[in-house]
């Protein structure tokens, strides 16, 4: 009898770990899909063409402010980027294969902030031959440690 219960129990943990196990193969992977991995937003032009974490660092509303992301050109040809947030922008060219930091390699400053930190703005992405894509931008301030240093 002792010998029954023991196989029965065996079975039932096996049953319960073919469960669990199944439950997995309707779940995705979340590690496999896109997602903004940081505080600014991703503009996908394309899937090869794309802005990543998109943001600016402002103190206030009507304040300078400071445009900070990735312009990222994985395809095989030669593109040009202009992203523009309120009055500010930048113009750059990007070769195949290249990416450039706003805020490291390129400095993009917003004269005047058109919200406050908190709220979004409107941001526009356009790249050469593949159209422009509208975003909500967010605007951040010193709040968050991380950015007090680079906030204008």
């Amino acid at each position: 009898m002792a010998r029954f219960h023991h196989l029965l129990r065996g079975a039932a943990v096996l049953g319960a770990s073919a469960l669990v196990a199944g439950c997995s193969v309707m779940t995705p992977i979340q590690t496999a899909e896109l997602y903004n991995a940081g505080d600014g937003v991703r503009v996908e032009v394309t899937e090869d063409i794309r802005a990543e974490n998109l943001m600016v660092l402002a103190e206030d509303e009507g304040e300078e402010g400071q445009v900070f992301g990735t312009l990222v050109n994985d395809s095989q040809e030669d593109v040009v980027f202009s992203v523009t947030i309120g009055d500010g922008g930048i113009r750059v060219p990007l070769e195949a294969d290249e990416h450039v930091v706003l805020g490291v390699d390129e400095v993009v400053v917003v004269p005047q902030t058109p919200v406050a930190p908190g709220a979004v703005a409107e941001g526009l992405v356009e790249v050469s031959g593949f159209g422009t894509v509208s975003a909500n931008v967010p605007v951040l301030d010193s709040t968050l440690p991380q950015y007090a240093d680079y906030v204008p």
